[in-house]
């Protein structure tokens, strides 16, 4: 059995997506894996992080909720834990994520530090006797918001269900005031959400066109009954905020600072991002 244990000091720095990915590359190799997440502070993100680890269908049997400590593992099986900095287990290879530097000061058992939202270029350094660092950029796919955050950070109406909510966008997009510009103009961003009044039907169309995540419809108000139509029809869910477009954009403000590792498309980023780090063949 072997154990990986990936750590931070603070929320927010990237382990969920660091964990993730280290599973994955391990499952893909052929190994038996499980993704653990260890219980933290109160009002954690680690529910959520549990959740989102038992569905992954690479990693079966990851429990559904936080663990007080990494169960026994199986034979020939390697867990991949998510947990507090001060909870790492002695004899864990230890991964360290940080957000902008490495720490000054890492656990015993530390193999690799990850740091992510570097600014300017990204690397790798390797010093003989020392961790691996790997340095991951600011990246627009990692910091993309799910439908569910942008429901959790307006107080809107779904008017329609649509498919794929754990889509994440990679940009807020603000439906232009000319309606012939509109389909070529949505069609130049390909993961994104889009904001449009609700009687602006022309653009709503021309937004379905171009294929968005949700639909984010201002003003409060029912719009046409061919919206309905068109966004069922494309599986496109389609969201109706009580406030006008200002101040519906103001209240998204920051959402890609809030936003959780969740998604086949983050994961898969960040899996490109680390592939050739030296980072897996650190872990053995």
């Amino acid at each position: 059995m072997a154990l990986i244990y990936v750590t931070s000091s603070n929320p927010g720095e990237g382990k969920t997506g660091v964990a993730a990915t280290v599973a994955r590359q391990l499952a893909y190799a052929g190994t038996p894996v499980r993704l653990v997440r260890l219980e933290d502070t109160e009002g954690s993100a680690a529910p959520a992080d549990a959740a989102w680890f038992a569905s992954l269908d690479f990693a079966p049997g990851s429990p559904g909720e936080p663990a007080g400590t990494p169960p026994p593992a199986r034979e020939a099986e390697t867990l991949v834990v998510e947990g507090p900095l001060a909870a790492a287990p002695e004899g864990a290879k230890v991964v360290v994520v940080a957000r902008h530097r490495a720490p000054a000061a890492t656990p015993a058992g530390t193999a690799a530090v990850v740091v992510t939202g570097v600014d300017g270029l990204a690397g790798v350094r390797a010093t003989a006797g020392s961790p691996l660092v790997v340095e991951v950029g600011e990246d627009r796919t990692l910091a993309g918001f799910s439908v569910a955050e942008v429901q959790s950070a307006l107080n809107v109406q779904a008017l329609v269900e649509g498919d794929a909510r754990d889509a994440t966008s990679d940009h807020l997009v603000i439906a232009p005031i000319g309606s012939d510009a509109g389909q070529p103009y949505f069609r130049r961003f390909d993961s994104k959400a889009v904001v449009v009044r609700f009687d602006k039907t022309d653009q709503h169309l021309a937004a379905i066109r171009g294929g968005p995540n949700v639909l984010i419809l201002t003003g409060g108000r029912r719009p046409s009954d061919y919206l309905f139509d068109a966004a069922s029809a494309n599986g496109i869910p389609v969201l109706l905020s009580p406030t006008d477009t200002e101040n519906t954009v103001i209240a998204l403000e920051g959402i890609f600072d809030r936003t959780r590792f969740q998604g086949a498309r983050k994961l898969d980023r960040m899996a490109g991002l680390l592939g050739g780090s030296g980072l897996f063949e650190a872990l053995g």
